[in-house]
């Protein structure tokens, strides 16, 4: 009898082992696919501003192939003057 006791107590106790690796086991796995989920959607969100920002570097090259439009751009930006104009600054400083 006392054997039958020992041998069934030894086999609980394995038995509880065993289920606390496979539990551990499995908390880490969802760990894994909780934080792969998080930085899926960070990743999503990143693509989306970078397909926005093509878009709209897109949309510059195509301005920026017309003469018209870069001569108009120069004259602004680096205030690039042709014959005859001239560049009055009405900075407040």
């Amino acid at each position: 009898m006392k054997k039958y006791k020992l041998r069934l107590l030894l086999y609980c106790f394995s038995l509880i082992i065993i289920i606390s690796l496979l539990s551990l086991s499995c908390m880490n796995t969802w760990s894994m696919i909780y934080k792969n989920k998080q930085e899926k959607q960070e990743l999503e969100v990143k693509y989306s501003e970078l397909l926005d920002k093509e878009e709209t570097l897109e949309g510059k090259v195509v301005k920026l192939q017309d003469p018209e439009y870069v001569a108009k751009y120069a004259r602004e930006k680096y205030l690039y003057t042709s014959e005859g104009e001239l560049i009055i600054d009405l900075d407040n400083n």
